[in-house]
């Protein structure tokens, strides 16, 4: 079997690639290294594992990525290439919401050229939407049936908009050339290889701002925030289960259920640190969602219940 992961040389897509080599598929991955790190995959990149330093979202690489749609024919096509990391929606966000669009609409059009030159092709897409969509969503924990919508005078939603049209290219145009997808909205995921700067997510950089000697701690807001954090690799398992059943054309949250502020979350930090926890309180960030948390029950339907490692572990595991 063969697969091929978009972004798969970045955190998640990297963890994902791997799980799939241990699964015993042969891996195509496409990066154009932005985020992620050719160190992440090296291990496994072989005569059967191949990658391509590739940029999704730019129109003249349209041909090139329908060509290896063709030579490697993967059974799946884990999109996961994007712009991520808060700050950069704040920083960058004509360029996030650029980006992320194109490279989803530009692989959807690969896909739509390889359907044309070899009508025989089949294969099934898993698009990596995110729980930004929600926007301060209506109820919590939030349904795949909720609402999903994007303020526009909060330029970090350039992200959420981006997910969204991604969410309506995936769907029509898979429909329009007749392959199967399925719809992943992520809730905060955190791990080893995450960027710790001000440029990846909150776990990773709270460790790194403190091994490099900031204290008090510093927290945007009140540290009211509530969010649901999951380990990478219960997402990994997750989604390659989900992919391998046969749900098909359909929408999923994927992340653990379990909530906590962000100034428990940096005490729980803290006391792993053996520090005593303090906090320094910065404004809050425009458009900063108050509360995050998936209801995951339509997921657990189709692979069945699973234990999640706790934050607690998680949190030992990217200490050491």
């Amino acid at each position: 079997m063969r697969a091929m992961v978009t972004g798969g040389a970045g955190f998640i897509g990297s963890y994902l690639a791997e799980g799939l080599v241990n699964r015993k598929y042969e891996v195509t991955i496409l990066d154009n290294l932005f985020r992620g790190s050719y160190e992440n995959i090296a291990h496994f990149i072989n005569g059967k594992n191949c990658f391509y330093e590739l940029d999704l979202a730019e129109e003249k690489n349209v041909s090139q990525i329908a060509e290896i749609l063709l030579n490697e024919q993967p059974e799946y096509i884990y999109h996961f290439a994007a712009i991520n990391g808060t700050q950069y929606f704040y920083e960058i966000p004509a360029k996030v919401l650029e980006v992320n669009i194109n490279a989803t609409y530009f692989l959807m059009q690969a896909l739509r050229a390889a359907k044309h030159m070899s009508p025989d092709f089949k294969t099934k897409i898993i698009y990596a939407s995110s729980s930004e969509v929600y926007g301060e969503p209506f109820s919590i924990p939030s349904k795949e049936t909720d609402t999903t919508y994007v303020t526009t005078g909060h330029i970090r939603d350039s992200y959420a908009a981006a997910k969204l049209c991604g969410e309506f290219y995936v769907k029509l145009m898979s429909e329009e050339i007749g392959i199967e997808w399925i719809i992943l909205r992520l809730f905060n995921v955190y791990g080893k290889r995450m960027v710790g700067t001000k440029y990846g997510q909150v776990i990773p950089e709270f460790i790194q701002r403190l091994k490099q000697g900031e204290y008090p701690l510093s927290i945007y807001g009140n540290g009211e925030h509530k969010r649901s954090f999951c380990y990478v690799t219960d997402i990994v398992n997750d989604t390659m289960d989900l992919a391998v059943s046969n749900v098909k054309n359909e929408i999923f949250n994927i992340g653990n259920n379990s909530e906590i502020s962000i100034l428990e979350l940096g005490r729980l930090i803290m006391q792993k640190m053996d520090m005593v926890p303090q906090f320094q309180f910065l404004p809050e960030r425009d458009g900063d969602h108050k509360r995050r948390c998936p209801d995951t029950s339509k997921l657990h339907a189709v692979i069945g219940n699973r234990t999640y490692m706790t934050l607690d572990e998680g949190i030992e595991l990217m200490l050491q």
